[in-house]
């Protein structure tokens, strides 16, 4: 079952990171199904990292060689490896574990959380609020488990939030911002509707 959880939600993502591209405004260089040229190489600097991408045939040192040579099946791996397992998604409700596991390719798992995390403050009237620090604690993990269509609405939007305020403080950033907008409107038709 978490498998089919993981394959579910990654179903998703997959379809929203494309195949080859390298966008001249792109911070993250050439890219193949979602894994740019910089996560590689940062993979690479950690021997935990550099093993992952030597069992799945990735060439160290990484070049744009690497990148090219990415899968769909190698991408796959890889962001089930350092989002979705690195996030203990297998522990949240479905529609959460989707939503944090998108969030966390597209932006890392630090400020996955933070999305999270700033939409469930959003949603509490009463009682504690939970540090934004882009940490998965207790608390987190215990707020992520009440999953309701409001606090679904609320992380999304703080999600919208951050990606117009990056398009407004980066402009060359701006060139993705209907992408991204049509990206986290697709993530809650599914979430509110057939995730539901």
């Amino acid at each position: 079952m978490a498998s089919d959880n993981f394959s579910r939600a990654h179903l998703f993502t997959a379809r929203w990171e494309g195949g080859l591209s390298d966008h001249p405004s792109d911070k993250g260089g050439l890219t193949s199904h979602g894994v740019s040229l910089a996560f590689l190489k940062d993979l690479a600097t950690t021997s935990t990292g550099k093993n992952l991408l030597q069992s799945l045939c990735i060439r160290v040192p990484v070049t744009r060689a690497s990148v090219a040579g990415i899968t769909r099946e190698k991408a796959a791996a890889l962001f089930r490896h350092e989002f979705w397992d690195r996030l203990k998604c297998d522990q949240l409700p479905f529609r959460q574990a989707a939503m944090l596991y998108d969030a966390a390719v597209n932006c890392g798992c630090k400020q996955a959380l933070k999305f999270s995390q700033r939409g469930y403050n959003n949603c509490v009237n009463y009682g504690s609020k939970l540090a934004v620090d882009g940490l998965m604690g207790p608390l987190t993990r215990r707020a992520l488990s009440q999953d309701t269509p409001a606090l679904v609405r609320a992380i999304l939007q703080c999600r919208r939030d951050f990606y117009e305020q990056l398009a407004q403080s980066k402009p060359s950033q701006a060139v993705f911002l209907k992408g991204w907008l049509n990206r986290v409107n697709d993530l809650e038709k599914n979430a509110l509707g057939p995730w539901a």
